[in-house]
């Protein structure tokens, strides 16, 4: 990183940053020099390198490494000079590609992020760069490519939202949501997508119809076509979890299982390959748990003779558990539930997370850029994320992927807790306190997660997962002690940071089927 570079190395990055042939190096030695010292000349070099070199890249179809390069030159241009002339210049540059491409079907998706770089800088021109997004998206419906047509229309909504034009804005929500309703009919003939597939897509066009004010008669149309298409999915399911436990010999079960979870999500397309990894594997199976317990109660008697102590980062005892047998019934279940947890720390959170989920996130990482364009649509219009908290997600979830546990966990846990009251909100719970002084405190995650209605809103299973490893001191207890800084730099490079980071991702993923499943039709 260019943190780790001494002064030493980046006097001689300085020296020799202008003397290096090949564009593409120049670009990131100068960069690196930038970044490091603000060096203005270094960011004058690096912006006409990426200019340069983006030039090299320029096509209709494996454009991701054009715009990369475009939108970097305009970044460092708009830091030494926001409208001044080599920043004017670079923007012209993107300008000029969208009037190269947008007439181009091919290029499918590269005037959506042309257009983004304008709306980074606040210098899109609604009756231009709007206009050609509608054109487009009518264009692509037109052909069949219904998803592209859908980034069309978002990208003509945030066009006119951005110049503050409220009837064009209304009218591409619309088109938007009715573009996602396409989507789903398309799939009702495809036998290759079924009918989970038809009922994701309802569901995110039932949310976008709301959030653009639909007519209330199209609204109802659409739930009712959800909650068929839900019905019939049901028929379709089937487990796509791999049966490890049935494996004879530990290592050579591993080894099996790693494979089968990497080849679970190979070969596909970023969105197919999203939904396998968030099916790679499932939640604590809380009954099931419960009898693993039962069983290894009946063949040890350890847990009936001594107790077991929760210590914490200086060995002091922040929880107990009983010796069991000897207390009333609610003490007995609140022991059964704490060795449940510790058991699932030992044992069933690290296989998860080291025989599936891991396998299965390196490899979409060999295969796929994991874009912030390519994340985001699991994130917008999802009814369980909070508006105005879906980039916290996806800069989360990206440094997820990248293996960044240190930013992931920083940026995800906060949001567990926005995520949950969100959703208790939205289904008219009450999440905070009336104190006798008439002021009003937001319940936090360790009230939350103990609510009966938190566990009608995210199931036993998701649930047991989500208290054992943010607020459980028997578990892992990350919300509790990242928030009070007694976590090490190490210690969020642990099996935990990947679990949680896989659960917000598979609730993220099921965030519209699961707002369907507790909300009645409306009438």
């Amino acid at each position: 990183m260019a943190e780790d570079l001494v002064e030493a190395d980046l006097d001689a990055l300085t020296g020799i940053y202008e003397h290096i042939e090949d564009a593409e190096f120049r670009a990131r030695v100068a960069d690196v020099v930038w970044e490091s010292r603000r060096d203005y000349k270094a960011a004058q070099a690096a912006v006409a390198a990426y200019v340069k070199t983006a030039e090299f890249h320029k096509t209709d179809d494996l454009w991701p490494d054009y715009e990369e390069r475009l939108r970097r030159a305009a970044q460092i241009s708009a830091k030494i000079g926001y409208k001044k002339a080599l920043h004017v210049e670079t923007i012209t540059l993107v300008e000029e590609a969208i009037d190269f491409f947008n007439r181009n079907l091919k290029s499918g998706l590269l005037c959506v992020s042309l257009i983004r770089i304008l709306l980074a800088h606040n210098l899109t021109k609604p009756g231009r760069h709007g206009i050609i997004s509608e054109r487009l998206a009518a264009e692509f419906a037109k052909n069949g490519d219904l998803r592209f047509s859908h980034h069309y229309w978002q990208v003509a909504e945030e066009v006119y939202r951005d110049a503050k034009s409220t009837s064009d804005v209304s009218r591409c929500e619309l088109a938007g949501a009715e573009a996602l309703v396409s989507i789903a009919e398309e799939g009702i003939g495809d036998n290759k997508y079924g009918f989970g597939h038809v009922a994701h897509w309802l569901a995110k066009a039932l949310q976008a119809l709301r959030q653009a004010r639909a007519n209330p008669a199209r609204i109802k149309e659409v739930h009712q076509k959800l909650l068929g298409a839900q019905k019939r999915a049901v028929g379709e399911m089937v487990p796509l979890e791999l049966n490890i436990e049935a494996m004879p010999g530990f290592r050579e079960s591993e080894q099996e299982a790693q494979d089968k979870s990497a080849k679970h999500v190979k070969g596909y397309a970023f969105d197919e390959a999203l939904a396998r990894l968030v099916h790679v594997s499932r939640p604590t199976d809380v009954t099931a748990l419960g009898t693993q317990l039962a069983k290894q109660s009946q063949e040890f008697i350890w847990d009936k003779i001594a107790g077991t102590n929760a210590l914490d980062h200086q060995g002091k005892v922040v929880d107990y558990i009983p010796p069991a047998g000897g207390g009333t019934p609610a003490e007995e279940a609140e022991g059964k539930r704490k060795r449940m947890v510790q058991m699932a720390r030992e044992v069933n959170w690290n296989l998860k997370v080291t025989w599936q989920i891991e396998p299965a996130r390196k490899q979409m990482l060999l295969e796929h850029s994991i874009r912030w364009e390519q994340l985001a649509p699991l994130l917008r219009n999802n009814p369980l994320v909070p508006p105005g908290h879906a980039g916290i997600f996806i800069r989360g979830f990206q440094s997820g992927f990248f293996g960044d546990w240190l930013v992931a966990m920083h940026l995800l846990i906060p949001q567990v807790e926005a995520v949950i009251r969100y959703g208790l909100q939205q289904n008219g719970v009450v999440t905070s306190t009336l104190e006798q002084d008439g002021t009003q405190k937001e319940k936090d995650l360790n009230q939350l997660l103990w609510l009966p209605e938190t566990e009608d809103l995210l199931g036993p299973d998701l649930l047991f997962d989500l208290r054992g490893i943010l607020i459980e001191r028997f578990g892992y207890n990350m919300r509790n002690e990242s928030a009070h800084g007694l976590m090490s730099e190490a210690e969020f490079y642990q099996p935990a940071a990947s679990f949680l980071w896989w659960l917000l991702l598979r609730l993220c993923w099921l965030g519209f089927r699961l707002a369907a499943s507790i909300e009645k039709p409306e009438e």
